[in-house]
């Protein structure tokens, strides 16, 4: 059973004021239910049309690759797709991630995500040949053809160093994801998950 804990972290004058230079450019496109510390350079926020970030208190969106005791090597960079919501729990951190919503990206509560980490609920480009050589080519396209499909990350979630998780999957709570996993199909709870494609190892 997780031990009920407040959160000790501090947020600096620094970092509030980060926070409303954010809020004064994306407006209502970006929700935050309490302060978050933003570290190092500002993230990148790519919020186009009806697009949305909600983040929970104190989530700690790490892009400071001088002071970080880990290879920083991305700023943490959240893009939504003209209808995509990304939405980060309370006490959640993460470390020079990238996360693309095309749909939707649910991160849990209290979870820790490590640099070079990516996860997206989409193809980017369509699967038919035809189409994808006519988007090359600089024609206009149908985005509604490319798939898409939201993913949910749990509580109290683990994802190592260099993970990819894909469209569709969702992550139970407690699980880890180990360093350099690509996660195709759902991870249940509890467990650690590794390998390419991810497969559960081991009970927790």
């Amino acid at each position: 059973m997780t031990e009920l804990l407040s959160n000790q972290r501090s947020v600096s004058f620094i970092q509030i004021l980060k926070t409303k230079l954010l809020k004064w450019k994306y407006g209502e496109k970006l929700e935050t239910n309490g302060p978050i510390r933003i570290l190092g350079n500002l993230p990148v926020f790519k919020i186009p049309g009806n697009g949305k970030v909600k983040l929970g208190s104190k989530v700690v969106l790490n892009s400071d690759a001088k002071h970080s005791n880990t290879a920083l090597t991305f700023n943490c960079t959240l893009a939504c797709g003209l209808n995509g919501t990304i939405e980060i729990g309370a006490n959640s951190m993460l470390n020079g991630v990238s996360i693309t919503a095309y749909d939707r990206v649910t991160i849990g509560a209290n979870c820790q995500i490590a640099s070079c980490t990516m996860i997206s609920d989409t193809d980017f480009h369509p699967i038919n040949p035809g189409i994808r050589m006519r988007e090359s080519m600089g024609y206009r396209i149908d985005h509604s053809v490319v798939n898409k499909s939201a993913v949910t990350v749990g509580n109290n979630v683990w994802i190592g160093w260099g993970c990819i998780i894909l469209k569709g999957v969702t992550i139970g709570d407690n699980s880890i994801i180990a360093a350099g996993s690509v996660v195709l199909k759902d991870i249940p709870a509890n467990v650690l998950a590794a390998g390419n494609p991810a497969v559960v190892k081991r009970s927790l």
